[in-house]
């Protein structure tokens, strides 16, 4: 006999909705203010500085990924990537008439496409259920999507959901045909493209200082030691004794729980899985 096991579904469209979850998306009593859309269901940074270090991380590593992808499709598209609270802050649009289009339609950065604000999107569907989302034609709330059919990823930093992306076409394209494309994107933007841009780099770094309380002194000598030089260099470098590099090596170790640099590297690197 063959065992058989239920496969988690890798997207979702309005229809896997209950019903109650459902009209939540086309009635406004139902749905909570937005206040400017502050309110997420996903953890977010509440320092403004920090996310505007992930949001220009994202939208590097977006622009990254089309100069890889954009010759391999075809037909008339829109990306959409917002931030956690699915607020607009970059447009990819292929063409100047998609262009003309969505100027007159109001779609532009800095527009919420949150449930509570905009009713039953692709966004606010991936951030109702944390995961891909298909939503086509008159299934949108707002007429402003009603020609277009859309996938949207949430898209995953440090194992935190920072914003989403999203490709839309016209109807009548087959946007299933999207939905492997579109997770590949927020894999590639999510892992690899933002794990390597630098301001990120740092302010991850700065929080695990912050975390394992780490002084001036120990943050000087542990940006140089986590990118292996040796005590004399560090010396060196700062003008302090060899002896008092390896106390300060000593202090850090204790705080880290750690007994060897490469544990200490390991505490200080993200995850290659981003998970």
């Amino acid at each position: 006999m063959t065992a058989t096991y239920d496969q988690p579904k890798v997207w979702y469209s309005p229809e896997d909705l209950e019903k109650e979850q459902l009209d939540s998306f086309f009635s406004p009593g139902k749905a909570k203010p937005s206040a400017d859309c502050e309110e997420t269901k996903t953890p977010s940074f509440s320092n403004a500085g920090q996310k505007s270090v992930y949001h220009k991380a994202m939208i590097t590593s977006l622009h990254k990924e089309l100069l890889k992808i954009r010759k391999y499709i075809s037909i008339d598209f829109a990306f959409f990537l917002t931030d956690e609270a699915a607020r607009i802050i970059d447009l990819q649009l292929s063409s100047p008439a998609i262009q003309e289009e969505f100027d007159r339609a109001g779609l532009r950065v800095g527009m919420s496409l949150a449930k509570q604000n905009l009713g039953m999107n692709a966004v606010s569907l991936a951030a109702e259920l944390n995961s891909i989302a298909v939503v086509k034609g008159k299934e949108h709330s707002s007429p402003l999507f009603f020609d277009w059919n859309c996938v949207c990823s949430p898209l995953y930093s440090d194992g935190v959901i920072q914003g989403y992306v999203d490709i839309s076409f016209y109807n009548g394209q087959q946007i299933e045909l999207a939905i492997p494309l579109m997770r590949q994107i927020a894999e590639n933007v999510g892992g690899k493209w933002m794990r390597s841009h630098p301001e990120l780099q740092l302010l991850q770094l700065e929080n695990h200082f912050e975390k394992y309380s780490l002084t001036g002194r120990e943050r000087d000598v542990a940006q140089m030691w986590l990118a292996e030089k040796s005590a004399l260099y560090i010396s060196n470098e700062l003008g302090i004794s060899e002896g008092t590099v390896r106390n300060v090596v000593k202090s850090m170790y204790n705080k880290m729980k750690v007994t060897d640099r490469w544990q200490f590297i390991k505490k200080l690197t993200p995850d290659p899985a981003n998970k």
